[in-house]
């Protein structure tokens, strides 16, 4: 199995009904980002016990994107013991410099493989920008993806971008409006695309 696929976070359209596999919503990586209490750069070190049926994992984190806490106060995070729960297992050899995105609960950090778990490297310089410095900026905004593949895509309303993916084939890191574009609202209020930029602030329409 690929290890890009290991290691993404595996945000599939789930169809079935099944309460005994783990099923994750269809969202654009600025949803991931915007709706998460935690955005981070981490390095694995290795694992830690379990608590109530929760895995921890021994962290060093060496930059946060979002959240309340610093990074020399996060020495571990949880993410459900079992694969039904979209638990993640560290089953790479790359353990460092691994993008996190999760949720605080009582001060602690918690994940699954719904939320972000991807090699910082492998991205985009659009996306790392994103992650950094622009896609806070979009957050008064809703991405919805299109999933009309035999129709035109509705409009969308005054405060939403209509995410788009040839045949409905949606590959998070792929596709332009994933992997240099970013929904944000323009001077009169209505959110649209725009380009991230590679330089400058200046966010462009497409």
């Amino acid at each position: 199995m690929d290890l890009l696929f290991l290691l993404a976070f595996p945000l599939l359209l789930a169809l079935s009904t099944s309460c005994d596999a783990c099923l994750c919503k269809l969202q654009h990586p600025q949803t991931i980002y915007c709706e998460s209490d935690v955005v981070m750069l981490t390095d694995f070190l290795g694992l830690g016990p379990v608590i109530r049926k929760k895995q921890s994992l021994r962290v060093n984190v060496t930059k946060i994107f979002k959240g309340p806490l610093k990074a020399n106060e996060i020495h571990e995070i949880y993410t459900p013991q079992s694969l039904d729960e979209c638990g993640f297992l560290m089953q790479t050899s790359i353990r460092t410099n691994i993008l996190i995105a999760g949720f605080l609960t009582a001060g602690k950090i918690h994940f699954t493989t719904c939320h972000l778990v991807y090699i910082w490297a492998h991205l985009f310089l659009e996306q790392r920008l994103g992650l950094e410095s622009f896609y806070r900026k979009g957050c008064d905004c809703h991405i919805n993806p299109c999933l009309a593949c035999s129709d035109s895509c509705p409009e969308p309303d005054e405060k939403e971008c209509v995410w788009q993916q040839k045949d409905c084939q949606y590959t998070y890191w792929e596709g332009d409006q994933t992997k240099t574009s970013m929904c944000f609202a323009s001077k009169t209020g209505r959110c649209q695309w725009v380009t991230i930029p590679i330089s400058g602030t200046r966010l462009v329409p497409h």
